[in-house]
């Protein structure tokens, strides 16, 4: 059989300083590469799990919000549902006590409308009496001073034509008596004419003072009575300007009471079609309400069916939980035994551990780091488990070791491979020899 090879040294051993320095630089390199790579690796899922956290808030938030709006309209809906209801059950005592209050108000009117026209018609009598009265006076006072002055004009007439025929007569006589006596009948007519002359005189000015004192006692009667026309008119007006004001203002209110009734019809017709609208509305409400009821009801009864299942299912769950916390805890106790046990043995490796790194030397120490070939290097790669914080060394040396292992695991499989060639060389080679049937002794080979 055909020697081993011998393994190859160290790298570090075969290194130089400054090539084991590289080597040691690059191999931290790789270890800060990989560090960073976790980092990175960790900040990303921690990125992504506060996105999907942000996500689901919001979507939650946004359940809330539509959860609340429909708690809010289904509070309005009833509200709106009650207020239709008050003023479906109060439209007609409404409508009946504006019905009253219509025709008492036309009532009023109408009573009101009477006696102001009875005023009114009363009114207007009286002013008809009061001037028929005044123009009436003033026709009797213009009448009897028109008599009184026709009469005295007649007197005096009368006088002046009596004392004119007595004259006449005393004349006569005077003549038929004295005719003889001419200058005593001529002195005495003398006498006699400035005597009538006289006489004359003083009944023509007695005539005029009395015609004045009657014009003047006839003024002062038409003015005292016209004083008293235009203080009578005065307070009437006086007394009658707040009734005409009133009057005026029950005109105003009249012909608006008129317009108003007057659109009292489109009101009416407005306030009918707003009705048959409520109704409609209230119908659909009603109808909708109904199905709404209805499908909570089947709701309720779906959920109820729905609480009873899962209640069974939470007791049936109940009674496994329990059994299956039955099993766990005795499994856990079990299995606490076994860490104790497992905790004691890993004591007492790392005790074993340290008394071995303790005692092992330093050419051992220097080939933790160093690897015989590439392909040893991948199955270390490979092969190594991840380190803990707390055995670090002892994962190292584990690994080592392991590497080592399969090192030489490949090397014995190689140098098998080998002696099974060297083999079936020996044996071509003896079957030639024996098939040539060359004399020669028989030599055992030992395989």
């Amino acid at each position: 059989m055909p020697k081993k090879k011998k393994g190859k040294g160290s790298k570090l051993a075969r290194m130089s300083d400054e090539e084991r320095v590289r080597y040691l630089q690059h191999r931290a390199e790789l270890e800060l590469e990989a560090k960073r790579r976790k980092q990175q690796l960790i900040a990303a899922f921690t990125k992504s799990k506060l996105k999907r956290e942000e996500a689901f808030a919001r979507l939650n938030t946004a359940k809330i919000n539509e959860q609340w709006r429909f708690i809010l309209r289904r509070i309005k809906c009833k509200e709106l549902h009650e207020d239709v209801e008050y003023l479906w059950n109060n439209f007609n005592r409404l409508m009946k006590t504006k019905n009253l209050m219509i025709q008492r108000l036309h009532s009023e009117l109408e009573a009101a409308d009477v006696n102001h026209r009875r005023l009114q018609e009363a009114h207007i009598k009286m002013m008809d009496l009061i001037i028929g009265r005044c123009k009436q006076k003033c026709i009797d006072l213009h009448k009897s001073f028109a008599h009184e002055r026709n009469r005295i004009v007649s007197d005096e007439t009368n006088e002046l034509n009596r004392i004119r025929n007595n004259l006449e007569q005393y004349c006569s006589q005077l003549q038929n008596i004295n005719f003889g006596q001419d200058k005593n009948i001529e002195n005495i007519l003398t006498q006699t004419k400035i005597q009538n002359a006289i006489n004359i005189y003083g009944i023509a000015y007695l005539k005029e003072d009395s015609l004045s004192r009657l014009m003047h006692y006839g003024s002062n009667e038409v003015e005292k009575l016209w004083r008293q026309l235009n203080e009578i008119i005065t307070k009437y007006e006086k007394n009658t300007g707040d009734k005409r004001k009133q009057y005026e203002y029950l005109k105003e209110q009249d012909d608006a009471h008129r317009v108003d009734v007057a659109q009292y019809p489109k009101l009416q017709t407005q306030l009918q079609r707003v009705i048959k609208s409520l109704k409609q509305d209230t119908h659909s409400l009603s109808q909708k309400r109904e199905q709404s009821i209805a499908e909570l009801n089947d709701q309720i009864i779906r959920m109820r069916k729905k609480t009873e299942s899962l209640r069974q299912i939470f007791s049936m769950n109940q009674v496994l939980d329990t059994a299956q916390l039955k099993k766990l805890t005795i499994i856990s106790a079990n299995i606490r035994k076994e860490l104790q046990r497992i905790s004691e043995k890993g004591l007492t490796v790392l005790s074993l551990l340290r008394m071995c790194s303790n005692l092992e030397p330093f050419s051992l120490t220097v080939q933790k780091y160093t690897l015989r070939d590439t392909g040893s290097r991948r199955a270390f790669t490979s092969c190594m488990s991840e380190p803990f914080d707390k055995l670090d060394k002892f994962w190292e040396q584990f690994n080592y070791i392991k590497s080592d292992n399969i090192f030489m695991k490949k090397e014995c499989d190689k140098l098998s491979f080998e002696n099974k060639q060297l083999r079936n060389t020996l044996r071509t080679y003896l079957l030639t020899i024996s098939k040539a049937q060359i004399a020669r002794p028989l030599t055992s080979i030992s395989v």
